[in-house]
C-alpha cells in the first residue's frame, strides 16, 4: 500500500509551503475536477451578480425620478437572481461532494496504514487518540475542502470582476474599494494564526480526554475494587472541563474574527454610501456643483458594494477553518509518517539461502524459522540481543526470560511489523525480507496478551476476517477449545454480544475464544504472547490445558513467565539480556 510522506518545503518567489499545506493540496488534487466544475459556477455567479445589479439599479432609477420602470430591466434582474441562486446552489453540492470524498479516501487511507504498522502503532499514540484522530480530525478537514478552498477563488474573482465594473464609473469608489480590501486581509491573517495554536491545544487535549476515558473504562472493575472511582471521575472531570475551554478559547477567536471583519466591511460601504450621497447632492468639496454619476450608476455602485467585501468576509469566517484544517493534518502526518514495514515482498521472487548466509553455517531446509544472529537496535538500545536459533515445523517452543528483555519484541518482529533487525532471520530457507508478507502471515494466529475484539456477537467475532467455516467446522473449534462448556449454557449462544473489551465473559472464556479463533484460521503458526496474564493460577492452568489439547500438529512459539510454565512444551528457550538459551523443559 501506498502512503503519503510529508512532503518537503518548496519555496515560490515570497512564499514558503509547509508540509501541512503540501498535504492538503496534495489530497485536494484528488479532486480537482470537481474544482474546476465548482469554478465554473464561480464564474457564472459572477457574472449573474454583476448583471443583477445593473438591471436593478436601472429598476431602481427609474421608479425615483420616472414613477415607472421598465418591465424588461425586472425580469433581466430576476433571472439573473435565479442563475445566481442556481450558481451557488450547484458550488456549494460539488464542493461538499469533493470535501466527503476527500475525507472518505483519507479515512481509508489511514486505517490502511495502521493496519500494516500493528503494535507499531502504538509509538504514535494509544488506540483512543489515534481513533479521535481517524475520525475527528479527518472530519475536521470538512469545512477546509468545502467552504474555505472554494472561497479562495470567489475572494480573487468577485473583488476582480466588480473592480473591473466599477472602474468606468467612478475611480474614486475604485479607490475606496482597493484601500480598504487590504486591511480585512490582514486582520484575518492575524486573528487566524492565533486560531491554529487554539486549534492545536484543542487537539491535544481532545487526544488526552479520549485516552483517559479508554483507560477509565477498560480498568473500571479494577478502580471499583480498589475504591478509587472518585479520584478517576475528578480527573475525567478536570479533563472535560480542560477541552471545554479550550473550545471555547476557539469560538471566542472566531467570534472576534467575524465582528472585526463585519465592523470594517460596514465602514467601508459607509464611506461608498457618503460619497455617493454628497455627489448626487452636488455637494463634494473638489466638485461643487455637479454630480460626478448618475442615479443609475450610484444605484449600480451601492448594490456591488456590500458584494465586494461579502467574499472577504465570508473568506475571513472560513480562515479558522484552514487553521484548523492545518493543525489537523500535523496529527495525520504523525501517523503516515511512520514507514510500514518494508519487508513487504513487491515479488515473490526466491533467493538461494547460501547468498545470506556463511557457507560454515549452511541452513537444514528442514527449519521452518532459522534466526542467525538476529538482533534489534532501536535508537541505540538493543530490544532483544543478538540469538541463533532455528524452529522446525511442530516444534512448540516455550520462550521465557525477564521483562524488558525483548521476548514481544520478538513476536512483533515474525508478525512482520518491524523491519529495524540486524542479522539473518529466514523462513523456510528464504529471507524474511524477500517473502510474501501476505502470505506468512496467512499461516500465522496471533494471541496476544489482551484479545481484541468487536461489537458484536461471539459468532461475529469467532469469524472476523476468515472465510465462513461450515456449522460442524465452527462446532469442532468450540469444543477442542473447550468453548462449547460456557457458550451453549448462554441464553443467544453464539448470538450473545460482546463489547471491545468483552464484558460477560470471564479472562479464562475470552483466551478460549482467542484459542477457537486460531483453530477456525487454520493457521499452520500460533504466536502467542503470555496467554495467561492477569488469570489466577487454576484459570492459567486450565487455558494452558486447552491450549495443549486445541495445538497438537502445529507449530508454537509462546512467550510465558517462569510463574506459568509450559510444562508440555518440546523446547524451552530463555531470552536474557545476553542472548538466548536452551534450558531443559
Amino acid at each position: 500500500m501506498s502512503t503519503m510522506k510529508r512532503a518537503k518545503k518548496t519555496t515560490r518567489p515570497g512564499r514558503v509551503k509547509t508540509p501541512e499545506v503540501a498535504f492538503l493540496e496534495k489530497l485536494a488534487g484528488q479532486q480537482s475536477t470537481k474544482y474546476r466544475l465548482a469554478k465554473g459556477f464561480g464564474v457564472l455567479f459572477a457574472i449573474a451578480l454583476v448583471l443583477q445589479a445593473w438591471a436593478l439599479a436601472n429598476v431602481f432609477s427609474d421608479m425615483a425620478l420616472h414613477q415607472s420602470f421598465s418591465m424588461s430591466f425586472l425580469v433581466l434582474g430576476l433571472f439573473a437572481l435565479l442563475v445566481r441562486a442556481l450558481a451557488n446552489f450547484g458550488r456549494e453540492r460539488v464542493c461538499a461532494s469533493a470535501s466527503r470524498d476527500i475525507r472518505y479516501g483519507l479515512r481509508r487511507i489511514l486505517l490502511s496504514h495502521l493496519t500494516e504498522l500493528g503494535p507499531a502503532r502504538l509509538r504514535i499514540e494509544e488506540d483512543a487518540a489515534l481513533s479521535t484522530r481517524v475520525y475527528e480530525q479527518v472530519d475536521a478537514l470538512d469545512d477546509f475542502y468545502s467552504r474555505y478552498k472554494p472561497q479562495v477563488f470567489m475572494v480573487m474573482l468577485i473583488p476582480c470582476v466588480i473592480l473591473l465594473s466599477v472602474l468606468p464609473i467612478s475611480r474614486i469608489a475604485f479607490f475606496v474599494f482597493m484601500l480598504t480590501a487590504p486591511l480585512v486581509i490582514v486582520f484575518m491573517i492575524f486573528v487566524g494564526h492565533k486560531a491554529a495554536q487554539a486549534n492545536r491545544r484543542q487537539f491535544g487535549v481532545l487526544a488526552m480526554l479520549s485516552n483517559q476515558f479508554m483507560d477509565l473504562s477498560q480498568g473500571l472493575a479494577e478502580l471499583k475494587r480498589l475504591n478509587q472511582t472518585d479520584q478517576a471521575r475528578v480527573r475525567l472531570s478536570e479533563s472535560a472541563t480542560n477541552y471545554q475551554k479550550t473550545t471555547m478559547s476557539v469560538l471566542i477567536l472566531a467570534f472576534l474574527s467575524t465582528a472585526t471583519l463585519e465592523l470594517f466591511a460596514s465602514l467601508s460601504i459607509a464611506m461608498i454610501a457618503l460619497y455617493l450621497g454628497l455627489g448626487l447632492l452636488e455637494l463634494l468639496p473638489w466638485q461643487v456643483g455637479s454630480s460626478p454619476v448618475t442615479l443609475t450608476q450610484a444605484m449600480f455602485l451601492l448594490l456591488l458594494a456590500p458584494e465586494f467585501y461579502l467574499p472577504l468576509r465570508q473568506l475571513g469566517n472560513d480562515y479558522h477553518a484552514k487553521q484548523k484544517a492545518e493543525a489537523a493534518a500535523t496529527d495525520l502526518l504523525e501517523i503516515l509518517n511512520v514507514s510500514v514495514n518494508q519487508g513487504v515482498a513487491k515479488t515473490t521472487k526466491t533467493t538461494d539461502a547460501a547468498d545470506t548466509v556463511p557457507s560454515s553455517q549452511k541452513v537444514d531446509t528442514k527449519d521452518l524459522l532459522r534466526f542467525q544472529k538476529l538482533s534489534w537496535l532501536d535508537a541505540g538500545r538493543y530490544r532483544f540481543a543478538p540469538i541463533t536459533a532455528s524452529i522446525q515445523a511442530g516444534d512448540r517452543v516455550w520462550l521465557s526470560g525477564e521483562s524488558g528483555v525483548g521476548k514481544s519484541s520478538l513476536l512483533h518482529l515474525l508478525l512482520g511489523f518491524e523491519e529495524k533487525y540486524q542479522g539473518d532471520f529466514l523462513v523456510n530457507g528464504q529471507p524474511f525480507r524477500s517473502i510474501n508478507l501476505s502470505a506468512w502471515r496467512s499461516t500465522l494466529a496471533w494471541l496476544p496478551q489482551t484479545p481484541e475484539w468487536v461489537n458484536g456477537s461471539i459468532r461475529r467475532n469467532l469469524l472476523l476476517g476468515i472465510d465462513t467455516p461450515s456449522d460442524v467446522a465452527l462446532r469442532a473449534a468450540l469444543v477442542q477449545s473447550q468453548c462449547d462448556e460456557f457458550i451453549d449454557v448462554l441464553p443467544a449462544g453464539l448470538e450473545t454480544k460482546l463489547t471491545e473489551l468483552g464484558s460477560g465473559l470471564s479472562g479464562g472464556q475470552m483466551q478460549r475464544l482467542s484459542i477457537a479463533r486460531a483453530l477456525l484460521s487454520k493457521a499452520d503458526v500460533w504466536l502467542l504472547d503470555e496467554p495467561c496474564s492477569g488469570l489466577d493460577k487454576e484459570t492459567a492452568q486450565a487455558v494452558l490445558v486447552t491450549l495443549e489439547r486445541a495445538s497438537k500438529g502445529k507449530t508454537l512459539l509462546i512467550v510465558s513467565h517462569d510463574t506459568h510454565p509450559i510444562a508440555w512444551a518440546n523446547r524451552h528457550w530463555v531470552l536474557t539480556s545476553g542472548g538466548l538459551h536452551e534450558a531443559t523443559v
